[in-house]
């Protein structure tokens, strides 16, 4: 389930070697473009990787992530390690794109839900050493205001985003993204006029990484190798990050549909590191829901262009992991609660 939105190179092979020459100093003789991620990336001569960001991305953005991947490698967690121009930056611009250059990464990457139990829970403790260790950075983290996912106001709007959707589209030209939509439309509804969010301000809020899942992850010999990516790193309440990597990695997820035991078990591990309220652990469910509920992502663009189906499978997952959440969240909750509040 390995989504990519990948712009159009602004390089030939041609300019590769003579900007990694003149800025790196680094002659190369071998290119090899890797299909890894939503960046354009090239294998050089075995030994680095050259990453073009996608235009959205300035400099500071990326210098910024660099340095956050640098106070991560002083606490041994796997992370890449990016190589200096001469002039002693971790990055360049070239026609509007940041570049950067690390070190190679061996290992591969994987698929959604297609890790085993070991793997699953290796995720959960990365996650949790990554936040344990952001807690000592030195400088500050944008914050995601995640209150407005659940605001009255939003629901509002994240119901007329749905509608809006719906009136597009016939019931016999798409009946299952017309039952899906409908289906979420019901579901916003209900949780506007039943669930209290009052206590959603008193969630765990630190440091992470923003977007973290297995789609970040370079695998060798069937264990993390590296973490990857941390340009969307900011402070936000941690529990969306935990049950949302969760959800991406477990195979027992793939239909949606949540293992609560693993569940349980992954956040147990991640609890090793950094702990979590009674307030986490009863709303870290619904949290999830209600951002999910809100998306339109995949149906919109499959609607837009037929031939996105990867988008549209992705959404279907996501819609299916609202159908399970919906009705399983107050078990959730229990379980979490009754299992690991007093761990410790």
């Amino acid at each position: 389930m390995g989504l990519k939105m990948i712009e159009e190179t602004v390089f030939t092979k041609e300019e590769i070697i003579e900007i990694v020459k003149n800025n790196y100093n680094i002659e190369v003789d071998q290119i090899e473009k890797l299909d890894r991620g939503s960046a354009n990336l090239y294998s050089l001569n075995n030994k680095y990787i050259l990453k073009e960001f996608q235009s959205k991305y300035t400099k500071e953005e990326i210098d910024k992530e660099i340095a956050i991947i640098n106070h991560l490698s002083e606490d041994d967690i796997p992370v890449p390690e990016y190589v200096k121009t001469l002039s002693g930056e971790y990055s360049i611009i070239y026609k509007g794109r940041v570049i950067t250059i690390q070190k190679y990464i061996e290992g591969y990457t994987m698929e959604s839900n297609t890790g085993d139990y070991n793997q699953m829970l290796e995720s959960a403790e990365y996650l949790g050493k990554i936040i344990k260790s952001l807690e000592t950075l030195n400088f500050d983290l944008p914050s995601n205001d995640v209150s407005s996912w659940y605001s009255q106001e939003t629901i509002n709007e994240s119901i007329e985003k749905q509608e809006n959707l719906l009136k597009k589209i016939s019931k016999s030209t798409y009946p299952q993204i017309y039952k899906d939509l409908t289906d979420k439309i019901s579901m916003l509804k209900y949780i506007k006029d039943n669930l209290d969010f009052k206590d959603m301000s008193k969630l765990t809020v630190m440091n992470t990484h923003g977007d973290y899942s297995v789609l970040q992850f370079i695998y060798k010999d069937g264990k993390i190798n590296a973490i990857i990516d941390f340009v969307s790193a900011c402070k936000m309440p941690i529990v969306w990050e935990i049950i949302r990597s969760y959800s991406y990695i477990d195979k027992k997820a793939k239909d949606g549909k949540i293992d609560i035991d693993n569940l349980v078990q992954y956040v147990k591990a991640f609890m090793n590191y950094v702990q979590l309220n009674e307030y986490d652990l009863k709303f870290m469910p619904y949290l999830y829901l209600v951002q999910l509920l809100a998306s339109t992502f995949g149906y919109k663009q499959y609607i837009a262009d037929n031939s996105k189906k990867s988008l549209l499978e992705f959404a279907y997952f996501r819609t299916n992991l609202c159908k399970y959440l919906f009705k399983n969240a107050e078990k959730i909750s229990n379980a979490l609660i009754e299992e690991l509040l007093n761990q410790n």
